[in-house]
């Protein structure tokens, strides 16, 4: 009977901690579930923030989308989808602040999200080289040099040439000197991997072998003569 006493006991311990283990995984899969949804609702109100009217909620938009970056908290496709949307909008905003803050944010946006933004990718190259044609406050060129040196250590070569490419022989696009330059100078940074600030700074025969017929390529559709500006070597 002893024996019968300690087996029964042992049989509802074991019940009882399967019954406890349940119940705590249970809990836990419903914190993590409520924090999921909490965190959703946080984007999108996040987001309606960023597409707001108001400049001053747009920018607090942005200060919650950089915590939310900064802490890796990857996008869905839908908040990726209407976030795009939204920094399509952004690359025009009239609010100094905001635009500043935008190219910040971005920065951090395409160094997390840049195996999803392949399909985005035309807009935001070309828009941030069209910004290098416009006046903008030496700390906002910064950032928009630092944008662009993301995006192109962040996308294949091959896809933001063929994207530059495309945008040259566009005959609806007027870039003006400045923008024509810039795209110039991205374009030798992709095909020159050690290249030097200065865009025409020759380090070898090589390297001016592949430069010429890239400067005749981008010169012969925005008529400009490359060659006379290049030194001697």
């Amino acid at each position: 009977l002893h024996s019968d006493d300690e087996g029964n006991s042992d049989a509802s311990s074991a019940c009882s901690d399967r019954s406890y283990s349940s119940r705590n995984g249970s809990h836990h899969f419903l914190r993590q579930t409520e924090d999921f949804l909490r965190q959703t609702e946080d984007v999108a109100d996040i987001l309606n923030r960023c597409a707001s009217a108001n400049w001053t909620e747009r920018k607090e938009g942005l200060l919650g989308l950089q915590q939310l970056l900064h802490h890796n908290r990857t996008l869905s496709r839908v908040e990726l989808k209407r976030l795009c949307e939204i920094f399509t909008r952004m690359f025009a905003d009239p609010h100094s602040k905001v635009f500043s803050m935008f190219l910040e944010t971005l920065v951090d946006f395409v160094a997390l999200h840049r195996h999803d933004l392949h399909d985005w990718l035309f807009v935001l190259l070309t828009q941030l080289l069209k910004k290098m044609g416009a006046d903008l406050l030496g700390s906002v060129q910064a950032k928009v040099l630092r944008a662009l040196e993301v995006t192109r250590e962040s996308f294949p070569c091959e896809l933001q040439f063929n994207i530059l490419m495309r945008f040259i022989v566009d005959q609806t696009q007027t870039p003006n000197l400045k923008v024509k330059v810039a795209i110039l100078k991205y374009i030798q940074a992709l095909t020159d991997p050690e290249t030097s600030d200065d865009v025409y700074g020759s380090k070898s025969p090589d390297d001016e072998n592949r430069r010429e017929p890239r400067d005749t390529l981008v010169g012969g559709h925005f008529n400009i003569d490359f060659s006379s500006e290049r030194p001697k070597v």
